[in-house]
């Protein structure tokens, strides 16, 4: 996800003087990956039990969806982990009072808007998440890159660096080819040549500033799906397709919840760290029908209510890209001021008048996924279990041959780094 400033003008005369507020773009790139290891390791890793902080993450995602009747997937991480930067350039904790655009991004902290929870948990989840493992790929970076006469605050700086592992680099604005050229080279090596081109020359004319996060993740499934993939009708909105589809039984996580007029399963990641959670809306129902129920108190409650049982599971491969500008959806979920001319982000940066006289003039996240037998890339989650397990009444069935619902959670800390929809396998 980058976050440009750039110098668009607003031209106006006061006392006699010319205003500039110049502009700051955020973009998000987000990366999920399929694998091509067919090893297996017993994990019996169960899902996370507490309670998730994703409030702004399933409203977020419920605007975006509520736009989109296609495929679609984003990573709320992506949104926080920008936005909590910005909160952090909006001033101190100390002071006294509180500007409007504080107050807006003050939605995405940890619960009760506690600033020192927020930076101990990311510190936390970042040292788990970006440390070394054999068993997925996962790679999350968040940079700075700014104008060459741009410092960005010491301080800032450094807690930018120290609780979110975010760096600076310069690049030459001044020509945005070579500044286009450097960004997407950077985001082309975070994301393993998923994502080549992010930004533009043209999207870069009088940016100072641009803040990207890229995140970049490669599983396995804990137990792949056979190797077979038969041609299956998976009924969508418009249309039938024919799509290739995978099938096996096991012992998975599983529930069908009254609540959300949906069935869950869960499919484990090997490392026992991530897994991906199928929402697959009742016959009869849709995927908009389930986004209305979806609240953090009703998914915690489905999730919690899943337990192992035998499950029939039959899901189709699907593979795709989405990208989108998110501005209106944060402003109606109540983030609008970074992208006034009231926005009030003090500590970002200085040189040249930037201090305090930036404002945010996009947000655009691009994302992909492929989903197979052995695993994903998300550019995702199966999990079977070979003992018996008491509880269940017989083999469960689950077969996602209509539209559905997905994310991908980090277990350890109830972090959700993905969600989607697929409308159409094939698309």
């Amino acid at each position: 996800l980058p976050l440009e400033i750039g110098r668009s003008r607003t031209l106006g005369r006061l006392a006699g003087k010319h205003t500039t507020m110049r502009v700051l773009s955020v973009i998000i790139f987000c990366i999920i990956a399929s694998c091509t290891c067919n090893d297996v390791i017993n994990n019996d890793e169960q899902p996370f039990r507490g309670q998730r902080n994703v409030e702004f993450d399933w409203k977020l995602t419920k605007q975006v969806f509520a736009s989109q009747k296609a495929n679609t997937i984003i990573s709320p991480l992506s949104v926080k982990i920008l936005l909590v930067l910005l909160y952090e350039a909006t001033g101190d904790a100390a002071e006294l009072s509180e500007t409007q655009t504080k107050r807006e991004l003050k939605t995405v902290l940890e619960p009760n808007g506690d600033l020192n929870a927020t930076r101990s948990k990311y510190r936390q989840w970042l040292d788990s998440a970006l440390s070394t493992h054999h068993d997925y790929d996962l790679e999350i970076a968040t940079k700075f890159f700014v104008e060459e006469y741009i410092d960005v605050i010491s301080k800032y700086q450094i807690i930018s660096d120290h609780y979110y592992s975010a760096t600076v680099d310069k690049v030459p604005f001044s020509n945005p080819k070579n500044a286009a050229e450097l960004i997407n080279n950077w985001v082309n090596k975070t994301t393993h040549g998923r994502i080549s081109e992010l930004v533009t020359p043209d999207g870069l004319e009088g940016a100072v500033i641009t803040l990207i996060n890229a995140i970049y993740f490669k599983g396995l499934w804990t137990y792949p799906f056979p190797e077979y993939t038969p041609m299956l009708t998976f009924h969508g909105k418009q249309k039938q397709v024919q799509a290739p589809f995978m099938e096996q039984n096991g012992q998975f996580y599983y529930d069908d919840s009254a609540a959300l007029d949906a069935q869950l399963l869960r499919l484990s990641y090997r490392g026992g760290k991530f897994a991906m959670y199928f929402i697959l809306p009742h016959q009869g129902k849709t995927v908009d029908d389930v986004l209305e129920k979806i609240t953090p108190t009703t998914l915690h409650q489905a999730l919690w209510y899943m337990d192992e049982t035998e499950v029939n599971v039959t899901i189709p491969k699907f593979k795709f890209d989405f990208s989108e500008e998110l501005n209106q959806p944060l402003k109606d979920i109540g983030i609008r001021e970074i992208f006034s001319q009231n926005a009030s982000l003090p500590l970002l940066a200085r040189g040249k008048g930037t201090r305090n006289e930036v404002r945010v003039s996009r947000v655009f996240q691009k994302a992909g996924i492929s989903i197979n037998h052995l695993g994903s890339e998300a550019y995702a989650a199966t999990e079977i279990q070979l003992v018996n397990k008491f509880g269940g009444d017989g083999t469960q069935i689950f077969t996602a041959n209509r539209p559905f619902l997905f994310f991908i959670e980090d277990e350890d800390f109830g972090t959700l780094l993905f969600a989607g929809r697929v409308e159409d396998p094939t698309k």
